[in-house]
């Protein structure tokens, strides 16, 4: 009997031995298998911040080629001290661009033949339609509202000037426009 209990001894450290064994294996292959994962989730990773970083780079090349190459000046004027500028609003195709609300200093400054410069920015070219949303009130009346719109085609390498000028012609209050281009 003592040469069976060696034996089964003997048997059994060689199967524990060979269960720790695989254990390991399989263990080694789970690990081995995590870190692939862990691999191909950076690799997708970096996929997608390269395709980002290239969106962004082409972003940046159009800009470079499509800089902006025009000035766009707008200035306001009055040309009747009974007429008092509340506000006006510049629209580039429905978007704001430039608004300012008129204090009474300013429109006195407005009314000794001042200039309010409104706007002067770098823009791109294109085709563009500019509104004009004005507030205004002459003496002992109520506040007004105007508006009107201004197609505009702005070339490349040109500076517009566009002057408005709040003015009373027979009765009625109206937003005169004066455009002006400069080649640079």
């Amino acid at each position: 009997m003592g040469k069976i209990k060696i034996f089964s001894v003997i048997i059994g450290t060689l199967i524990n031995l060979l269960i720790i064994f695989l254990s390991d294996n399989c263990l080694a292959e789970v690990k081995s298998q995590n870190k692939d994962e862990s691999i191909r989730e950076l690799i997708i990773r970096l996929d997608n911040e390269y395709l980002s970083l290239d969106e962004t780079l082409k972003k940046f090349e159009k800009n470079i080629w499509d800089f902006p190459t025009t000035i766009l000046s707008i200035s306001i004027l009055k040309r009747n001290i009974d007429i008092k500028i509340t506000s006006i609003e510049i629209l580039d195709n429905n978007k704001l661009l430039e608004g300012h609300i008129y204090t009474p200093i300013e429109n006195e400054a407005l009314d000794s033949g001042g200039r309010h410069q409104l706007y002067n920015k770098e823009i791109t070219g294109g085709n563009r339609i500019l509104g004009i949303v004005y507030f205004w009130a002459e003496k002992d009346k109520p506040q007004q509202r105007g508006e009107m719109t201004i197609p505009i085609n702005i070339p490349r390498g040109r500076d517009i000037y566009i002057e408005l000028s709040l003015e009373k012609r027979k009765d009625k209050i109206e937003l005169r426009v004066s455009k002006l281009e400069f080649n640079e």
